[in-house]
């Protein structure tokens, strides 16, 4: 657990300041530091259970935007500013560096894993969100007749 303990505070630190740059205001950058938090929790839980970059990073996107969409609704702010900095943390920046610099150095295999797994984890998030959104767009819908 105390190996967890650093970047789950990052993650908490990364996207408080995330949403302080995109100046959101105090109560909803708190709001979505504690969901980055949690979702990097998240994360971590599930990639501990499942050994898997796609189901945990898919499930992570899935619980994420099911919390925006919800808080959205309460705060009655869009929902895009609550599910882009909570989605900050999953963000796979190391994956990235690492890719451009294999091709960089010249490491073609390397840089194809790496290029792979960048395809993975983003395939995985868009996925969670459109699925989520779809159903909360569907829920709204059929709601808004009955």
């Amino acid at each position: 657990m105390e190996t967890y303990l650093i970047p789950v505070a990052a993650s908490f630190l990364g996207t408080l300041g995330f949403s302080a740059y995109y100046n959101v205001g105090l109560r909803i950058s708190v709001i979505n530091a504690a969901a980055g938090m949690a979702g990097y929790l998240i994360y971590l839980f599930f990639q501990g259970q499942t050994g898997s970059i796609f189901m945990s990073n898919f499930i992570t996107a899935v619980c994420m935007t099911m919390m925006s969409e919800l808080c959205a609704r309460y705060y009655r702010v869009p929902t895009t500013m609550l599910l882009v900095p909570m989605l900050f943390p999953e963000i796979p920046g190391g994956v990235l560096y690492n890719a451009i610099w294999s091709l960089l150095v010249g490491e073609t295999e390397a840089c194809l894993s790496y290029a792979a797994e960048l395809a993975v984890i983003i395939a995985a998030l868009n996925l969670g969100i459109v699925l989520v959104t779809a159903l909360f767009r569907i829920y709204t819908n059929i709601r808004q007749y009955f």
